[in-house]
């Protein structure tokens, strides 16, 4: 430790060394200068602060440092739970472990999704919470060593005191300002040396934006301003916000392009997005500006409501570089600001972890604890009370390599829950140093509540419809919770309940069956949790039934018949085979056409299956002549229809009453541009046609208006034109794009919804038929979605969602927001295009409304329109949803 005096005139110089012991030349980083700088310096505005002084060299030349880990020989060290690893060709980064059995107390960790780190500079645990026994948690290890800035941060001392604490946490080098800086920043703590270079196995970058590439000439200047955008597909969303300045002078803010194999600048945009991954990330150095606090914390929470929080965020606040005036109060407040803005979101404070740090134990003008209390720094640790222990305080001396531990885990999301030794887990899955790997069996794991991941229980049968008596096999599972699992089903029709795990049931009566599976675990006490399945069950009096019928039932040879088969009863779907009696191969269409081609009579029958009935069989007569009989020429045609299409139009028609006694050789196609004007047409899809009554007449003009009539052709001659019919060719034909829209199948797909929303309870009926979608309605804390993707086409000129509905409430509330329903616009890749609206449950109403959004601003682009139901702790809020549509024309 370095022994500091103080005299009556001032502070002296370190013994023998001839360095003072505060200011200019010594181990503390010189701030404002009082000589050169104004008063006022501190409350200029960006780009107007003075930069008059230089860095400390770091050297500390006479400072006696504790040695590595002695200042933490004290504290417990992290449980040693190696996770197995995959040889490699560099064997220092191997390491095994032996195949033990699991640990029921082995490290536990969360489901996690979202990763923020909010970084700060530049003091010491004791500068900040020495006082911390008294402050925070009593019996945390802080050693008061002067007052300093523990009276600044009320903030921090709130969420340390409110979420979790470590008072023992080491960042492992001395000094520690740039590695751990470094290690934090790219997630590689491969050397603890001051100034860091680009490593040989790469940042955190590469594995960040790995299979992308940045336009050619991006190089290596961080001024450079990029002109073109990076291409490919991010593994990773994540952001950077922060002034890191050095780290891009010295090599550790880089990434290795895959294009060039060379190490260039990070894009500014996420590729394949225009969404930024920097923000104020270079102003020093760039633009000779330094930027405030409450700009870095603005700027993030602003990209988190606009672009949706990413899986990792790197925040940096309070940089020290020249011309950066500490505002340690300011710094205090957005620190909570962003934790609480963060935590008090509701799709973010049940998966996020937010690690609160410092960078230095050394550099300011701020004591000299800065130099007796080497390696010890803050650590705050934000996560919801359902995974983490809530106003606690912990004693395990935790590295910078179990926060990248913690990083991995949440960013790939790999192996949740109680962590087995014996996984499979190694460089491939998680890419880091063998530093950084050996902390991966025991990420934090003292901050866990363990085995807190909820218990859910899932229940599937097969088959979900049929013909009673119906036997369905059931199959029950469980997870979370606590392990081993009890199961009790019951069926819904007033039989006894089953404890087996894979019950099968006969259901002797047609109706509709709820099947509920209770799990069970084997806490103390027992947690609990449900899972429904809907049986349907037929009449055993509705049998399955076939019909088949023909058109023309007679004619000449050669003949061409159209073939119609019908099925009713039984249990859809139903199977469809032909046989047309003339010796051919069947035919597994449900209409099919076929000619015949020698005289005679023939039978053709169908035959139809379904899902559990006997086989069903119908036929149908059809006589054919050698050689043409006495006859006239054909009727006209009936039901000619026009559909328009881009640049096309399709007609379709039904042969005539009569052929004339003789068979229907051709049709003739008749077209103009006004009423009454129709020719012959004898080129494209519509000259020449055969005997199918349909055809495509293309290389029309859209908003051209076309008009047609049809003929028919036999041997005898031409029959008499069709009724006139018209369209008009545009580049959108109107359609509807939304499945399932009245949810009437009884099942979610094509959607994607939560257990239990789509239902046809009649406590929330259905606007139309059955089935609806009802989200929330539990009365506790809850979330339900429903969600569908759609390709929108371009050239239309209207984009239509309608859905209609119901907001039932027990809330009494006329002011105050409790429960939400949100609708939201995504991309292919999950990326929140556009919130369109939140209902409430100050939306209640007594029936169904109607809702409308206009769709066109995501022509051409597959999206997901998502409803995302969020209810609180008490009093149900329903949304009932019915009868969707996504309209375009």
């Amino acid at each position: 430790m370095v022994t500091l005096a103080v005299a009556a005139g001032g502070l002296q110089a370190e013994a023998g060394t001839g360095r003072p012991t505060a200011g200019p030349g010594s181990c503390n980083e010189k701030n404002w200068h009082p000589g050169t700088d104004p008063e006022d310096a501190k409350d200029l505005p960006q780009g107007h602060r003075p930069q008059t002084y230089t860095p400390d060299d770091f050297d500390c030349s006479g400072a006696k440092f504790a040695a590595p880990g002695v200042e933490f020989a004290k504290f417990p060290q992290p449980h040693d739970y190696p996770a197995r690893h995959t040889a490699t060709s560099t064997p220092s980064q191997v390491t095994t472990a032996s195949a033990t059995a699991v640990n029921p107390l082995a490290p536990y960790f969360p489901p996690f999704t979202h990763f923020v780190v909010l970084y700060r500079e530049n003091h010491t645990f004791d500068d900040y919470l020495g006082d911390c026994a008294t402050t925070v948690h009593a019996g945390c290890n802080g050693a008061v060593q002067s007052t300093n800035h523990i009276s600044s941060v009320p903030s921090l001392h709130t969420l340390a005191s409110t979420y979790a604490l470590s008072d023992s946490y080491s960042t492992g080098t001395q000094p520690p300002s740039g590695p751990n800086h470094w290690w934090l920043f790219s997630a590689q703590s491969s050397s603890s040396a001051q100034q860091q270079g680009y490593p040989s196995n790469g940042t955190q970058f590469d594995r960040l934006l790995g299979g992308t590439s940045v336009p050619g000439g991006a190089g290596t200047d961080p001024c450079a301003t990029q002109t073109a955008a990076a291409t490919g597909s991010s593994p990773f969303t994540f952001v950077m916000n922060g002034d890191f300045y050095w780290m891009l002078s010295t090599g550790s803010g880089y990434w290795r392009n895959p294009a060039t194999g060379k190490v260039e600048v990070l894009p500014v945009n996420r590729p394949g997005t225009t969404i930024p991954q920097e923000l104020n990330y270079n102003n020093y150095t760039c633009k000779a500006q330094n930027d405030d606090d409450q700009v870095i914390a603005t700027d993030f929470l602003n990209h988190v409501t606009t672009k949706g929080l990413p899986a990792y965020s790197y925040v940096e606040l309070f940089n020290d570089h020249p011309g950066t005036y500490q505002d340690i109060p300011k710094n205090d407040a957005v620190t909570k600001q962003i934790v609480d803005s963060i935590m008090g979101n509701a799709s973010y404070k049940d998966n996020t972890v937010i690690i609160v740090t410092e960078d230095d134990t050394q550099n300011g003008s701020n004591g000299p604890d800065h130099v007796s209390n080497t390696y010890r720094v803050p650590l705050v640790v934000v996560a919801s009370p359902t995974y983490a222990k809530q106003h606690y305080l912990s004693h395990v001396s935790y590295t910078t390599s179990n926060v990248i531990a913690a990083m991995e885990r949440t960013m790939q999301n790999v192996h949740p829950g109680v962590i087995d030794p014996n996984d499979a887990i190694g460089t491939s899955t998680f890419p880091m140093t063998t530093s950084d790997q050996s902390a991966l069996g025991d990420p934090l794991s003292d901050f866990w509540v363990q085995g807190s991941s909820p218990l859910t229980a899932k229940a599937t049968a097969t088959p979900t419809s049929g013909n009673a008596p119906l036997s369905v096999a059931f199959t029950g599972s469980a997870t979370g919770g606590t392990a081993p699992y009890s199961y009790s089903w019951n069926f819904g029709d007033g039989s006894a309940p089953s404890t087996a795990q894979n019950p099968s049931h006969s259901y002797a009566a047609a109706g509709t069956y709820t099947a509920t599976l209770t799990a069970s675990d084997s806490a103390s006490p027992a947690g609990t949790s449900t899972s429904q399945v809907t049986i349907t069950v037929s009449a055993v009096g509705s049998p399955l039934a076939a019909s088949a019928s023909a058109t023309p039932t007679s004619g000449q040879v050669p003949l061409n018949v159209a073939f119609t088969g019908s099925a009713t009863g039984g249990t859809p779907p139903y199977a469809y085979s032909w046989n047309y009696g003339d010796g051919s191969a069947t035919s597994t269409a449900q209409n099919p056409s076929h000619s015949y081609a020698a005289a005679g009579t023939y039978t053709a029958t169908l035959t139809v299956t379904d899902a559990s009935s006997p086989a069903k069989t119908a036929s149908s007569s059809v006589t054919v002549t050698a050689s043409p009989i006495a006859g006239a020429a054909p009727g006209a045609p009936t039901g000619l229809t026009a559909s328009p299409g881009n640049g096309q139009v399709s007609l379709s028609w039904t042969a005539p009453a009569s052929n004339g006694g003789v068979n229907i050789t051709s049709y003739r196609v008749y077209r103009g541009t006004s009423s009454g004007t129709e020719t012959l047409v004898t080129s494209g899809g519509c000259s020449g046609v055969g005997t199918a009554p349909t055809c495509t007449d293309t290389g029309l003009t859209n908003g051209q208006a076309y008009y047609y009539k049809v003929s028919a052709v036999n041997s005898i001659g031409e029959g008499n034109q069709s009724s006139e019919t018209s369209a008009t060719p545009n580049g959108c034909p109107a359609q509807q794009l939304l499945g399932n829209t009245g949810f009437e199948t009884g099942t979610a797909a094509p959607w994607s919804a939560s257990t239990g929303v789509v239902s046809s309870s009649t406590t929330e009926p259905a606007r139309t038929g059955s089935w609806k979608a009802w989200l929330d309605g539990y009365g506790s804390t809850h979330t339900d979605t429903l969600s569908q993707t759609v390709t929108l086409p371009t050239g239309c000129s209207s984009y239509k969602l309608n859905f209609y509905m119901h907001v039932d409430t027990a809330e009494t509330t006329t002011t105050t927001k409790y429960d939400t329903l949100k609708l939201q616009v995504l991309s292919s890749s999950g990326t929140v295009l556009a919130n369109l609206y939140t209902y409430s449950n100050l939306n209640a109403n007594s029936g169904y409304s109607l809702h409308s959004f206009n769709l066109a601003a995501y022509a051409g682009q597959a999206i997901t329109l998502k409803f995302t139901g969020t209810e609180d702790s008490t009093q149900q809020t329903s949304f009932v949803i019915d009868d969707a549509t996504a309209n375009v024309s």
